[in-house]
């Protein structure tokens, strides 16, 4: 079933981001406190969307319901809700589950982050940088921008940790960066206002030894995003520095993104209780995240809090009510 695919994927690519985690938590942070450390809220100009909040905010869940019933746990409706499509083939990538009322409630009336497998489980590297999967892109940013023109699109996510195939390496680092460059186009050409995020896990990862190694080029490239998860170490106040502060860690890539005229983005973001290295149903999590997004107002675009209830991941604020109260009061603040 569709969901349970879903679910397979996203545990798939925590447990990979696990071992990086323990690996990363090494890692010495910079002795010199970052000005987005004591930074205030950015002037910025209004944009009206269904939240009322200052930049696209909802949840990356599994069905209708789930998206819903966060939308009244929060107290507002979704700007942006997080799908994934089935990646085993091309056609099953064309399935059109992931934008139904399996995963869409009926009164949402905002966009998607939807994250798109390079090549499917069946396809590899060497035959996207070729162009051999260009007609499926266009054909796939043509199902997308149908219904949501401005969604944001996520080609190959998560390059720089080993758990995916399209992974970027040394030795394949160009056809990945030539890949990118074939899905950003070929999507645009079919929705030229399709947003295109190139999405590193937080952190230089394990697979590069450096991820900047897999920018593809300002040309293609709206938005840079990062995911983060509260483990290795558990963002207490110590942790919370390390994360922010480390070598391409929150600041170094809200910098990068200006350095590139870029906005910025968190397309999967939560506490993470169901890993023993992270701080539990941690409610400074959410606060030093929110807190970052909005000193970082300027270059926020959207972030899809990730609703995942299942014990591998317990990631849900419906299990972690701390978490969730403090998700709830941020609500309140990231208003214009």
């Amino acid at each position: 079933m569709p969901r349970r695919t879903a679910r397979a994927l996203a545990a798939a690519a925590l447990s990979g981001a696990f071992l990086f985690g323990a690996a990363a938590c090494t890692t010495t942070p910079s002795p010199e406190p970052s000005p987005s450390a004591t930074a205030t809220r950015p002037e910025i100009p209004y944009v009206q969307r269904p939240s009322g909040l200052i930049w696209d905010s909802g949840s990356f869940g599994h069905e209708s319901g789930q998206n819903a019933t966060f939308a009244t746990m929060r107290g507002r409706p979704l700007d942006v809700i997080g799908v994934a499509p089935t990646r085993d083939t091309w056609d099953t990538v064309f399935g059109d589950w992931w934008l139904s009322s399996n995963t869409i409630p009926s009164d949402f009336r905002g966009t998607l982050n939807v994250a798109a497998p390079l090549f499917p489980d069946d396809g590899n590297m060497e035959a996207a940088a070729n162009g051999e999967y260009d007609e499926h892109w266009r054909r796939l940013g043509a199902m997308i921008a149908k219904d949501y023109p401005t969604a944001y699109v996520r080609p190959g996510w998560e390059m720089n940790i080993h758990n995916w195939p399209w992974s970027a390496n040394p030795d394949n680092v160009e056809q990945y960066k030539e890949a990118f460059r074939r899905a950003a186009t070929n999507l645009k050409a079919a929705g030229p206002q399709l947003r295109i995020v190139w999405n590193p896990n937080e952190g230089k990862g394990n697979t590069l030894p450096d991820a900047r190694d897999a920018w593809p080029g300002d040309e293609y490239v709206d938005i840079v995003g990062l995911d983060a998860y509260d483990w290795s170490p558990p963002y207490d106040a110590e942790g919370w520095e390390r994360h922010r502060t480390k070598d391409q860690g929150w600041d170094f890539w809200g910098n990068f993104a200006r350095q590139h005229g870029k906005k910025f983005a968190f397309p999967e973001w939560g506490v993470i209780a169901g890993n023993e290295n992270s701080g539990g149903d941690n409610p400074k999590f959410i606060d030093y995240a929110y807190g970052w997004m909005e000193q970082n107002a300027d270059i926020m675009t959207f972030e899809t809090y990730f609703d995942e209830p299942a014990d591998y991941c317990r990631c849900a604020l419906s299990v972690n009510p701390e978490a969730e109260n403090a998700y709830k009061q941020w609500m309140q603040r990231l208003v214009y």
